[in-house]
């Protein structure tokens, strides 16, 4: 099958906050992301080498991964946009942003979470490069986990992506 991706769906939708060498911030929508490693706490990230986020992100050594909710659907799609990168794609999505902790990216606020990251390796793998990360800070929204400290997919209804401009959002049933 040619595009294999698409029946390895629904992923988790996250939205990658970077900063270019012109201390000039960036969002963009990623759903080719995944935990790796518990200890050390390391997680990956997809990118074709022709989009912005990819050479801020190697410019820099550093980025934000930040969980959305459901809520936030329209302000993915305008972070996934193709805009000219003198334009702030945050602005125009209207995303609110708070200073990070140990990385140049910010934060956005109104997302479930955000992990800062300082990048460990790359490497490509056909038009991709798989970026491994080292997650140095953990900020979590409260409201959104349960007591266990797992996320209340009921109330966030992450976006799940399928696939081209198609999403789903997930619910929970029952627990097994």
């Amino acid at each position: 099958m040619e595009e294999f991706w698409k029946v390895l769906a629904p992923r988790i939708t996250v939205l990658v906050t970077t900063m270019d060498a012109k201390g000039r911030a960036d969002v963009a929508p990623f759903s080719f992301v995944s935990p790796v490693s518990f200890n050390p706490p390391l997680l990956m990230i997809s990118v074709g080498t022709n989009k912005h986020s990819y050479w801020s992100i190697m410019q820099k050594k550093e980025f934000v991964v930040n969980i959305p909710t459901e809520s936030m659907l329209e302000k993915i799609w305008v972070a996934g946009e193709k805009w000219d990168p003198e334009v702030s794609k945050i602005e125009r999505a209207g995303l609110k942003t708070a200073p990070s902790e140990k990385v140049g990216p910010p934060i956005l606020p109104e997302c479930v979470a955000s992990l800062e990251c300082y990048v460990e390796d790359a490497k490509k793998y056909g038009d991709h490069v798989i970026i491994i990360a080292r997650v140095i800070k953990t900020h979590v929204n409260e409201e959104f986990l349960d007591e266990e400290g797992r996320l209340k997919v009921d109330l966030v209804r992450p976006p799940l992506h399928v696939a081209d401009n198609l999403f789903a959002f997930p619910y929970v049933t029952k627990e097994a």
